[in-house]
Order: structure tokens, then C-alpha cells, then sequence
């Protein structure tokens, strides 16, 4: 009898998430699934979370607030490139010094965005809040770069 092997898998009750498989039954375990713009958005603005409020904070903890539900780890990720002409352009700029001001405004949209995807994590978890977020950022390929916004998502409430 074949079995379907413990992992990740879009979960049954809410398609937005990812639920973990045990290998015999699901769990309570739940993750965000990848949110990417739609075919018809791509090369739009920075993309923007419409939906209930998410503190977002640096600190491990939130004065005021008390931590009552830890949902786990959530990230929201971008990958951006600037056109041939734009690059070449920013080429000129290097032979003479000075701020690329279209790779500034790159890497700010960039990080904005992350951001963005990551209240959308962390709302598709069930929280309402994230602690500990960190940006990292790399390159692809030379051409590309990568920035990633992550912590961890927690439902907090106002302490008394």
C-alpha cells in the first residue's frame, strides 16, 4: 500500500497555506505559501498588503504587548533586475563615482516589498504581528538581486 511521504503540502482547509503531512495525518503545523504578483503585474510597483493590521517589529519582544501564540517562521521575498539600458547607464556612473539613484530606489522598492510579503505571511499563518525581522539580500547571476524580509510571526495583545 502506497503512503504519501511526510512534507509540506497545500493545505485542504485553506489554500492560501501549506500544512504539514506527518506521513499517517495532518498536523496543526501550518506555513504561508509562495505569494508572487500575476503574470499581467510583472514589472508593477512594489506590492502592497491590504489586509488586517501587522506590527512588524526589529526587537524580540513588544513592549506593551504580550506574546500569546507563536506561529513560526515567515518571509516574504523579491527578486528585482534594472533593464540593459538602465545598467548600462549605471555603468558610466561607476567610472566616475557618485549614488546610482535607480539602484537606490531599486533596492528601497525591493525592500518595501519584501516587507509587504512578509505581513502577508504572516496573516496567511493566523498571526499578528512579527518579532525579529531581518532583511537579507544577495545576488542572482550578476544581473539580479534578491531580498528577503524574515522573523517570526506571533499574535500579540495589548497588555492591560
Amino acid at each position: 500500500m502506497a503512503t504519501t511521504p511526510a512534507g509540506w503540502y497545500p493545505n485542504p482547509e485553506n489554500a492560501t497555506q501549506l500544512r504539514w503531512w506527518d506521513g499517517e495525518r495532518w498536523t496543526d503545523q501550518v506555513q504561508a505559501s509562495i505569494s508572487e504578483q500575476a503574470d499581467a503585474e510583472v514589472g508593477a510597483g512594489p506590492a502592497r498588503y491590504s489586509g488586517p493590521p501587522i506590527i512588524v517589529s526589529t526587537m524580540n519582544d513588544l513592549p506593551g504587548y504580550r506574546v500569546v501564540q507563536v506561529h513560526g517562521e515567515v518571509f516574504g521575498i523579491t527578486v528585482r533586475a534594472r533593464n540593459a539600458f538602465a545598467n548600462v547607464g549605471a555603468s558610466f556612473r561607476t567610472m566616475f563615482g557618485g549614488e546610482v539613484k535607480g539602484y537606490t530606489q531599486m533596492l528601497s522598492d525591493s525592500r518595501l516589498e519584501a516587507v509587504e510579503r512578509l505581513r502577508f505571511a504572516c496573516a496567511q499563518v493566523g498571526g499578528n504581528a512579527v518579532l525579529a525581522m531581518r532583511f537579507d539580500t544577495g545576488e542572482i547571476a550578476d544581473i539580479m538581486n534578491e531580498v528577503a524580509a524574515y522573523g517570526t510571526a506571533v499574535t500579540v495583545e495589548a497588555l492591560d
